[in-house]
């Protein structure tokens, strides 16, 4: 897997903010969205902003700002936004609870993330595959009009992926679509994509 030297670095400053929070006392948030989607295609697919659900976000917030995040300047950006204006990823906090609930907190994963050897411990919390690619196919499907970005987002994870819990998967697409999707519709748009 290669990742931007960019994408490598804000990792290691959020994961450094993370770290911090956890030392005192509050719950890690979770990486969810298009950074979470970068991962696990190994760079495959990127994106320019972080999203994290926490239920601490002014202090989550509070912490970025310490490793060098920012306010935006621009009026307009949502409270619970930063930005590294070095780096240029925006952070944002979009809830406090992983897929409103309805995520098995057991399968988040958990990723190592360093720049360099002397911080190899920090860590960050990423939403299951799965739950992700349920998110992805419920914005793919959220309209009359299928949106491609997110389709195509939930095929590449879906092909990419290893060990999927395929019940576990349908179940979630299911719910997160409100029944509109499921694993088949996926295998099928994902038959459709190969070459």
């Amino acid at each position: 897997m290669t990742f931007r030297h960019e994408f490598v670095e804000a990792l290691t400053l959020l994961a450094t903010a993370i770290d911090r929070l956890k030392a005192r006392g509050y719950s890690p948030p979770i990486l969810v969205g298009g950074a979470a989607v970068e991962l696990y295609t190994g760079g495959q697919v990127t994106s320019g902003d972080f999203d994290f659900v926490s239920a601490d976000q002014a202090e989550f917030l509070s912490e970025l700002e310490r490793v060098g995040f920012e306010r935006p300047k621009r009026a307009g950006w949502l409270t619970r936004s930063l930005w590294h204006p070095r780096l240029r990823f925006a952070v944002q906090v979009v809830s406090g609870a992983l897929m409103d609930g309805n995520a098995d907190a057991a399968r988040i994963r958990i990723v190592e993330v360093s720049a360099d050897q002397e911080e190899s411990d920090l860590t960050l919390r990423v939403i299951p595959i799965e739950d992700l690619i349920a998110d992805r196919m419920a914005q793919a499907l959220a309209t009359n009009v299928i949106r491609e970005d997110m389709q195509n987002q939930a095929v590449r994870l879906y092909q990419l992926a290893e060990g999927l819990d395929s019940d576990y998967l349908d179940r979630r697409i299911r719910t997160e679509t409100g029944g509109e999707g499921s694993l088949q519709i996926l295998s099928d748009w994902a038959k459709s994509c190969a070459p």
